[in-house]
């Protein structure tokens, strides 16, 4: 199995994840793989890379992917015309160091402006 840099930290399924209903438990710890791998340029694991990593078929995380997207937990965009990427979304998306700099000095300013 390819290896595949990864923010990992453990195993931490957010509550809304967690307790969705509308999410079978295989679609969620999918989220949590797709979360676990979704660096600066976003997880590039394909099909066949999830379905090893968790004993099942392409196919099958083929429709659990679709269903991860269709609630709004993941997008998937095309790149270069045959380069998957997939991003967590909603409030739980990745902030790049990009943002991440912007909201730091945005909060600088702040205290500054009322001298705080």
């Amino acid at each position: 199995m390819e290896k595949h840099d990864r923010d990992f930290k453990g195993v931490w399924i957010p509550k809304e994840i967690w307790l969705s209903e509308n999410l079978s438990l295989m679609e969620k710890v999918l989220f949590v793989e797709i979360h676990s791998l979704d660096n600066e340029r976003g997880c590039y694991a394909g099909n066949n890379y999830f379905a090893k990593f968790f004993g099942v078929s392409a196919r099958q995380i083929r429709r659990y992917l679709e269903s991860l997207k269709k609630h709004g937990f993941i997008t998937q965009t095309i790149r270069n015309k045959n380069e998957r990427v997939i991003r967590t979304a909603g409030r739980f998306r990745r902030v790049s160091e990009a943002e991440m700099k912007s909201l730091r000095q945005g909060r600088v300013d702040l205290a500054r402006k009322f001298k705080i």
